[in-house]
């Protein structure tokens, strides 16, 4: 009991230092990500067709020669101020989620090589702008 009333007294100091302790991590983290943090070299739009990263793979061995990149997809809406975006697929139809930007990158199109998917997304679009 005695040894416990000596330590209220310096109960409210370990508590302030404490917290000066985290304050202070957290200006290094901070610190640390703005000077490491990579930005994107080539801006993505609205419309712009990217591939979507199989984060499911990571930790999947039996997997590893698999596909780690899904797609492409069409971005439908961009949260600038989080980095997200909202996909669809190729004929319009919306991807459940948001996802982060290091999930997502631009899809270059191989000139001469079609695939089937994407042929029946192009024959959805000019059937729907037929019927308007």
């Amino acid at each position: 009991m005695a040894a416990r009333a000596k330590q209220l007294p310096t109960k409210e100091e370990a508590v302030c230092e404490a917290q000066e302790n985290i304050r202070k991590s957290r200006l290094r983290n901070k610190a640390y990500f703005d000077k490491n943090r990579r930005e994107r070299v080539d801006q993505i739009g609205v419309g712009d067709l990217v591939l979507l990263y199989n984060s499911v793979l990571d930790k999947q061995w039996s997997q590893k020669l698999s596909n780690k990149w899904l797609g492409p997809y069409r971005i439908r809406q961009i949260a600038q101020d989080r980095g997200t975006y909202l996909l669809e697929e190729l004929d319009g139809t919306k991807l459940e989620g948001i996802y982060t930007g290091d999930r997502v990158k631009r899809f270059h199109r191989r000139y001469g090589v079609e695939s089937e998917d994407e042929d029946k997304a192009e024959s959805a679009v000019e059937e729907e702008n037929e019927d308007n």
